[in-house]
């Protein structure tokens, strides 16, 4: 083919469009010139319930057992960040499907459920955890209250010795004085004695009085030594006394910074629970909308994520798209008043008016019903049916519209 035949098929198409919209819409303006007749079709107003992304827990073998036997060898190979994060492909096996096609369901009514088995060992799991940083939490709590009271055992000791240290101090210094007194006695007696022409003969016999002065002091000096023995064992005893409450309370600090940790671990592990739940949850298929069923998946199969469980028609009015050229949407408004007939419709017309205009002008698909050439651009155009006036999804309608100017 030839350049020239080339333009001359050109501009037969565009000669033959032409041609085609004249005649449409001397047709329509034939019908009558307050009334424009377009062709649509029933607008299909469905909900797509969908497998949902469930991400199943991975067993716990380990419970149980001790630590040593769940230490993994060094050479066994690590999983990569990639494979570890990879997204579930898989939602899960449809146990039931609790309603069929026709039947009203209600928004939040159980509709379907996934085997919840593995997910429900994620609670298990979940909760087992949970309990076990709160029996963790509890046995801290119980040390804390341990070496609580120990400490105040301690400091009272202390206490109390500090006081009795403080009476041996005083006698110490009594037994010193008394010890000093003695001697001082001794001391004169022995002078007594020794001067010439010995005693005189009216005072006692000091040889005895010096020897009872003599053991007197043995005495004194005898508990002056152990008092100071003692003394010295009490700041000893003193001194352990201090080290023990130093450690102590080292060890109180430390299970105190450890409780926090644990406080820490027991809000982790209520939010793996919560999660876990939330996940269990998902195994419950509700219905989003209140509407009838239009489809729905045979139960015992596996589901892949984002795969079509039911569909719902929603309830409420039924809606028809049909197409407007920009001068037929210049003689009509929202409300304007649109009759709808298909060939199925046995009865009156059915009665509606325009609830939507478009804000853009496309051209129409081609699998659309209409009668404008698919290559002039037109605004969407939808027409809500009055009352309880419905018509089957998908169906092409002849529509007339009732202009207001």
């Amino acid at each position: 083919m030839n350049r020239r035949a080339i333009i001359v098929a050109l501009l037969t198409v565009v000669l033959v469009a032409g041609v085609g919209y004249a005649l449409y819409a001397k047709t329509a303006s034939a019908v009558a010139p307050d009334v424009i007749v377009v062709a649509g079709d029933v607008r299909i107003d469905e909900n797509i319930v969908r497998a949902p992304q469930v991400t199943y827990p991975t067993p716990d073998y380990t419970v149980g057992i001790p630590t040593a036997a769940n230490a993994q060898p060094s050479t066994k190979k690590r999983t990569t960040t990639a494979s570890a994060s990879r997204l579930p492909v898989v939602s899960g096996f449809l146990s039931e499907v609790l309603v069929a096609q026709g039947d009203h369901v209600t928004k939040g009514q159980v509709v379907a459920r996934l085997d919840a088995t593995m997910l429900d060992l994620g609670v298990r799991q979940a909760q087992t955890a949970l309990d076990r940083a709160r029996a963790n939490l509890d046995v801290l709590d119980a040390n804390l209250s341990t070496i609580t009271d120990s400490r105040a055992t301690l400091v009272k000791t202390r206490a109390d010795l500090v006081k009795a240290r403080a009476s041996l101090a005083a006698t110490i210094t009594v037994l010193e004085h008394t010890k000093a007194s003695l001697e001082t006695s001794i001391a004169a007696i022995q002078q007594l004695i020794a001067q010439p022409g010995g005693p005189p003969p009216h005072v006692p016999p000091y040889p005895v009085l010096l020897q009872q002065l003599r053991g007197a002091l043995a005495g004194v000096t005898q508990g002056l030594a152990g008092a100071r023995t003692g003394l010295a064992r009490m700041n000893a005893g003193i001194k352990k006394l201090d080290a023990g409450l130093v450690q102590i309370g080292s060890g109180r600090t430390q299970l105190v910074g450890i409780r926090k940790l644990a406080l820490v671990t027991i809000d982790a592990a209520r939010v793996a629970l919560k999660l876990a739940e939330a996940a269990r949850d998902q195994a419950s298929i509700v219905a989003p909308v209140d509407g009838v069923v239009t489809y729905t998946r045979t139960a015992g199969t596996a589901v892949m994520v984002g795969a079509p469980i039911l569909r719902i028609r929603p309830d409420g009015p039924t809606h028809v798209y049909t197409y407007l050229t920009a001068d037929q949407l210049a003689r009509v408004d929202v409300g304007s008043k649109a009759t709808v007939t298909f060939d199925s419709n046995t009865g009156a017309p059915l009665v509606g008016h325009i609830s939507d205009l478009g804000h853009a002008a496309v051209v129409p698909p081609t699998s659309f019903p209409t009668s404008i050439v698919h290559m002039t651009r037109a605004v969407r155009v939808t027409i809500e049916l009055d009352g309880a006036s419905t018509a089957p999804p998908g169906t092409p309608v002849d529509i007339e519209i009732t202009t207001s100017r």
